[in-house]
């Protein structure tokens, strides 16, 4: 039996329950790949496993847990139903099955159907920052909402990115703008995170914490015809619905828990759409599109339309897991942090 070394936890609990672990190397599924993972992004998804929020930690029927989904590595094994598209010493990016264990292990089996070409242009660490983020907001903006992959004539619509400094919404300011061809205004409530919004290519930035609509007005915006919504939707609904102009679109990427009036959608023709990144793989639903977006962002990326989106790099321990699980946990994280070489 072949044993890795990883990072995992037997418990639920705050970062104290994270460990260096030995397990055996992953045994493959017809579809998958075995990767000998070099870099691993972190997200709001790893501490919610971490502690069981909202029963995240469910998913995964493992005595001990590893999470990390969002990985970066090379390609050491195919499966007997992998075809053609992969071969070993292939590089590959990837966000995985929530199902399954996570990246933060010196090898991982993911299927194939859900992994992307890892940009050439790129590093490892620089790769790992994109998956997660990027399959979100194509799947939800461009798939969700209809938003074309390239600018229309005339003028161009908006597009407002609620949390535009985070990991998704970093990425957000970039599809919208570069690829679709948007006008993107984020919310951001420091300076800091402001400027990082600006960097990424937003037009314009306003405070969440403030009115955005009277925001907005200032800037001479009426309304925006789409909204990337990553807060919770629970405490923000009802004033994000207000700045959507008639026919407008919000794409939600946490789910709603709470009563909502729907009433002021209808006449103004508005839709509310949700995106799980997880959905595919968990339900088996098409998965092959995940590793098809990442392949066309893997282009973009070389091509330089996009950018990572890294702005962190920590080693790969469990300190340094912790302490990127508290800055997640913080609300304070600008881009991506990533923990690499593994």
């Amino acid at each position: 039996m072949r044993l890795m070394k990883a990072l995992g936890q037997a418990q639920f609990g705050g970062t104290e329950v994270l460990k260096e672990v030995v397990l055996p190397v992953p045994e493959l599924r017809a579809t998958d790949l075995l990767v000998r993972v070099k870099a691993v992004g972190i997200n709001p998804v790893d501490t919610r496993v971490r502690s069981n929020a909202a029963g995240h930690g469910q998913f995964q029927q493992e005595e001990v847990r590893v999470t990390g989904w969002d990985g970066a590595g090379m390609v050491e094994e195919v499966g007997s139903a992998v075809g053609g598209r992969f071969r070993p010493g292939d590089e590959v990016f990837f966000a995985g099955d929530l199902a399954r264990r996570g990246c933060h292990a010196e090898y991982v089996a993911v299927d194939a159907r859900v992994a992307g070409r890892k940009p050439a242009s790129l590093s490892f660490a620089e790769s790992a920052a994109i998956p997660l983020a990027a399959l979100a907001v194509w799947e939800g903006m461009i798939e969700g909402c209809g938003i074309p992959r390239e600018p229309r004539m005339g003028p161009p619509q908006r597009a407002l990115v609620v949390g535009g400094a985070g990991g998704v919404g970093s990425l957000g300011i970039q599809i919208l703008s570069r690829v679709c061809g948007l006008q993107v205004i984020a919310t951001a409530s420091r300076r800091e995170s402001a400027e990082h919004c600006r960097l990424m290519g937003a037009s314009g930035v306003i405070d969440h914490y403030k009115n955005m609509k009277e925001q907005l007005a200032s800037q001479g915006i009426p309304a925006v015809d789409y909204v990337l919504n990553t807060a919770d939707p629970n405490t923000n609904f009802d004033a994000l619905v207000a700045l959507l102009a008639p026919l407008g679109k919000m794409c939600c990427l946490q789910p709603m828990t709470k009563p909502a009036n729907l009433a002021p959608l209808f006449l103004r023709r508005l839709s509310v759409v949700f995106e799980a990144v997880f959905a595919r793989p968990l339900l088996r639903a098409s998965p092959e599109a995940q590793g098809a977006i990442l392949d066309h962002v893997s282009m973009l990326l070389d091509a330089g339309t996009l950018r990572t989106t890294l702005v962190k790099k920590l080693p790969w321990t469990v300190a340094a897991l912790a302490e990127a699980h508290a800055l997640s946990e913080s609300g304070r994280a600008m881009g991506k942090t990533v923990l690499a070489p593994v």
